[in-house]
């Protein structure tokens, strides 16, 4: 699926592997959400809500997928004030992920792939506890972006993966000249991630 034969560049086989990685786990039932209402939630972010899972949950991804300079605190606590934090939380993880890959065959002008069949399997409720919310919308541990996910299992092994390939692995963050081969420099990715960031009015 993660070909990308029709990339107008080369693209490095360590995002190929991962990709079919998350696309694996976004079809596998989450901490609250089944595969099949983590899908529904990934259709609803690309626009196409057909139902599969809480109403509330649909909105959240929709705007997330499609507007998500537009999304504040009262979209988030909406979501979460009708089905709890933490299935709004593995809603943004599903989102979030759905983004990197989507957003790369946008870059390269290349079709989005279809999304994967779910899994059986009821949530495994996995959901920490004694998180707060700080000055976030939702609970977290003290921390930055990195443990934006960590209330509900099973999500930051797998964003961290993505991260790893897409951006520049954890113990790099310290090198202000490191690079991919293939690939940008330090300075040429953070004028990248930053125009994004932007973009998208992270509240970050």
């Amino acid at each position: 699926m993660f070909d990308f034969t029709g990339a107008p560049i080369a693209v490095r086989s360590d995002l190929a592997e991962t990709f079919t990685a998350t696309w694996d786990h976004l079809a596998t039932p989450g901490a609250t959400l089944t595969g099949a209402e983590r899908l529904a939630v990934a259709a609803a972010a690309r626009g196409e809500a057909d139902g599969g899972a809480h109403p509330a949950l649909l909105a959240l991804a929709e705007r997330l997928g499609r507007a998500p300079g537009s999304v504040h605190e009262p979209e988030v606590r909406a979501a979460a004030d009708v089905v709890g934090d933490a299935p709004t939380v593995e809603t943004v993880a599903v989102v979030s992920m759905l983004a990197c890959v989507d957003g790369t065959h946008d870059a390269l002008g290349i079709d989005r792939p279809p999304l994967p069949d779910p899994e059986p399997g009821e949530p495994t409720g996995d959901v920490a506890t004694g998180l707060k919310r700080r000055r976030t919308h939702l609970p977290m541990p003290p921390g930055p972006i990195p443990v934006a996910l960590d209330l509900v299992g099973g999500e930051h092994d797998v964003r961290e993966a993505l991260s790893v390939a897409t951006y520049m692995p954890g113990p790099e963050m310290d090198q202000p000249v490191w690079g991919r081969d293939p690939g940008l420099d330090r300075p040429q990715m953070e004028v990248v991630a930053s125009r994004t960031s932007w973009h998208n009015d992270c509240f970050y």
